[in-house]
């Protein structure tokens, strides 16, 4: 049965027997270390019981299961037999070839890994295969099934509540793209241990969690099924760093006797794609492009800002049900207030999105009048211009504008198009207020033009942070400064 401490064991694939040594000299303070011994023709393993004292899996990968070993299974038995005749703690015997290889072996079935990697979609299903594991004696049950999409990551729940009823110790999650999530949620639900990759080795499997990721931002050594699961959903998300951030703060600010929260990116095509399978797993989200107005639907109650603006970037569980914050429209306003009387005069949004309508609303609600809208997209443009009785332009009108804040919210510029930025540079004047709510980089080019003309520049780094405190709050109850935040994000970079 699982223990409740949750253990990581560092797998290593060494080239060569000396390769072996350096990899075990250089492991960190693993609870287990699973050696991958597919490219070795043999193994000492006398002289590796010497050289490290941590328990040891020993483990033949075959090429039919992502491995490299090839050959006639039989040939494995004298190994498994060295092996744990040597002290080696356990043998991982792949199912498929178990009825042949595990009667002749004659140890212990506590010291067995049955396992089995199921690399296509078109193999038994996953349920079906794991009953059928389950019939052979072993000490542990490994199951890995195919994680492309986020939703394949569901199948995680039901194969562990199989498992869990037969009473059999675990390790199941996916392999693949998007397999991450049911590795750490495989941890929260009682997998044995987690199995991550070596420092100076590239991950053994696609989605396989570095060990630094899983202790310090994961922090899967202090899971447990009551830990609360929080996360980013948008599309796409591989240049989000708030996952990062959001742990940080939780491991800083949740004592570990806690059952605290895990932060994960959400990646889905659709936001009702993600709500259907995922609402009842998640404690809060935030929301990013494209889903900020699509999730309103989904609404038991909203905050003043979401129902100014019509975004919603925050939801949170509560006992009355979901409720929307628009942490991004607030973080818009406390950056602007302290030049509330200088910016009065007239502001203008570039961009049509989400985000422009935060900043319209925070305008509004600094009674910033004239505001006028600048973008692209005409039809998104007029929509804004009726909702918020504001002037719509098309960006070769931006010149008619009455400027002196001027709020930038496409993603033109971000990280790698460092070098673009889109219009509105034609308004830079002296002691002009230019906020670019693009975080990566820290100074788009748009901002750097802006400082060059002695604007006043604000980063969408204050953005981001601002915001994210506040949605620390929410999600956590527990109030956290925007200083706290930026030293947590300073040790990020």
């Amino acid at each position: 049965m699982p223990s409740n401490s949750h253990r990581l064991c560092v797998s290593i694939l060494p080239e060569s027997t000396a390769h072996l040594e350096v990899l075990l000299g250089a492991c960190p303070d693993a609870d287990l270390i699973e050696l991958r011994l597919d490219k070795l023709a043999g193994v000492d393993f006398a002289r590796i019981r010497q050289l490290t004292g941590k328990p040891l899996i020993a483990a033949w990968r075959s090429k039919a299961e992502g491995g490299y070993w090839q050959g006639d299974p039989a040939r494995l038995l004298p190994r498994y037999r060295e092996a744990l005749e040597h002290g080696v703690d356990y043998i991982d015997v792949e199912f498929r070839n178990a009825a042949s290889l595990l009667p002749p072996l004659q140890f212990a079935a506590d010291q067995i890994i049955l396992s089995s990697h199921l690399t296509q979609r078109r193999e038994k299903p996953p349920g079906e295969h794991l009953r059928a594991m389950l019939q052979t004696p072993a000490g542990f049950y490994k199951l890995i099934f195919p994680a492309e999409e986020l939703d394949d990551n569901l199948q995680l729940f039901p194969l562990i509540e199989t498992a869990r009823e037969a009473q059999k110790s675990h390790i199941i999650h996916g392999m693949g793209a998007a397999s991450k999530i049911s590795r750490v949620l495989g941890a929260l639900q009682g997998n044995a241990w987690s199995y991550v990759s070596h420092p100076s080795q590239t991950p053994l499997a696609e989605g396989q969690l570095s060990y630094e990721e899983a202790r310090d931002v994961f922090r899967l050594t202090r899971a447990r099924p009551q830990t609360g699961i929080l996360g980013l959903v948008g599309t796409p998300l591989h240049q989000s760093k708030g996952q990062l951030l959001h742990n940080r703060l939780i491991g800083k600010h949740l004592q570990a006797e806690e059952p605290g929260y895990v932060y994960l990116n959400f990646e889905a095509a659709t936001f009702p794609e993600f709500w259907e399978e995922w609402q009842t797993h998640v404690q809060g989200i935030s929301i990013t492009r494209p889903f900020k107005e699509a999730v309103l639907p989904y609404l038991d109650s909203a905050s003043t800002e979401v129902r100014m603006s019509g975004v919603c970037n925050t939801l949170v569980r509560t006992s009355k049900g979901w409720v929307g914050h628009n942490t991004d429209m607030l973080a818009i306003e406390t950056l602007l207030r302290p030049y509330r009387d200088s910016i009065r005069e007239g502001g203008v949004v570039v961009g049509t999105g989400a985000t422009a309508r935060s900043a319209i609303a925070a305008l509004k609600r600094l009674e910033v009048d004239p505001v006028f809208v600048v973008g692209r997209n005409e039809i998104r443009g007029l929509q804004l211009a009726q909702k918020f009785n504001i002037d719509f332009l098309q960006e070769d009108e931006i010149h008619y504008a009455a400027a002196a804040v001027v709020v930038q919210t496409t993603p033109v510029g971000q990280t790698p198009d460092i070098d673009q930025y889109p219009v509105g540079t034609s308004l830079f004047r002296r002691d002009r207020v230019v906020l670019d709510v693009v975080y990566n980089p820290a100074e788009t080019r748009f901002l750097k033009i802006a400082r060059d003309r002695n604007c006043i520049t604000i980063s969408g780094v204050e953005m981001f942070l601002q915001q994210a405190a506040r949605q620390f709050e929410l999600f956590t109850g527990i109030p956290i400064s925007v200083d706290e935040v930026r030293e947590c994000w300073g040790n990020i970079l």
